[in-house]
């Protein structure tokens, strides 16, 4: 889990932050559960079109094209959530799955297998090489000296047989070899450019809706 603190004095003039020190704790962390609530908005909003733009996309990328989002961006989107509220901060959190992977960066080893399988062709994205071969009825193997996981292909092709130079018309099964996932002992990597979303905006939507809270508090004393 990723959890951000605003401070309620982050971008605060020293107008402001005199009329913060007149508030009641309860009106203080009222006030801050708004303003936290709406940094969630602008967080989540922040992500769907971080995601929609190709944020996400690294060099093996096999996901939907540049403007259709993915799933992964769309868990993170969804991940942001309100945590808590005090008098002096709020806090936001986001816990969806390899969020905070992507935040901190780091190394993934295994933990089972001898091996990481890194998909290689769009049909693997997302699947274990178990549930791949069992999905496309196609065995796995691996080929001595070659660090990846291969399959057969079949196909066909036409072609002519028994006296040269007469067109084809007979249909011949053919055979190819691909490789589906690459095998590595582990993958390193640095935190994601863009993964969290730009502090002062943050702060900005979150005093966005603490200056709303507050008028509608003094229009209401």
């Amino acid at each position: 889990m990723i959890a951000i603190g605003i401070n309620v004095a982050d971008g605060a003039s020293k107008t402001i932050r005199g009329v913060i020190r007149g508030l009641s704790s309860d009106d203080a962390a009222d006030l801050n559960q708004v303003g936290g609530r709406s940094a969630v908005l602008y967080a989540a909003r922040y992500h769907r079109e971080f995601d929609q733009a190709g944020g996400w996309r690294g060099r093996r990328y096999l996901g939907p094209s540049q403007g259709q989002g993915s799933t992964f961006g769309a868990d993170i989107a969804r991940g942001w959530q309100f945590t808590s509220s005090s008098p002096n901060e709020a806090v936001i959190s986001n816990d969806a799955s390899h969020y905070a992977f992507k935040v901190r960066g780091g190394t993934i080893t295994p933990k089972r297998a001898k091996a990481l399988t890194i998909p290689l062709i769009p049909e693997a994205r997302g699947l274990y090489a178990s549930v791949y071969s069992q999905n496309t009825g196609r065995r796995l193997f691996t080929i001595r000296g070659k660090n990846a996981l291969f399959e057969r292909v079949q196909g066909s092709t036409t072609g002519s047989r028994g006296r040269r130079g007469r067109p084809g018309t007979t249909t011949i099964r053919t055979s190819n070899i691909r490789a589906v996932y690459a095998l590595v002992k582990s993958v390193t990597h640095e935190p994601w450019v863009g993964a969290v979303p730009p502090e002062t905006e943050l702060v900005d939507a979150f005093f966005q809706g603490w200056r709303g809270a507050f008028a509608q508090l003094i229009k209401g004393s």
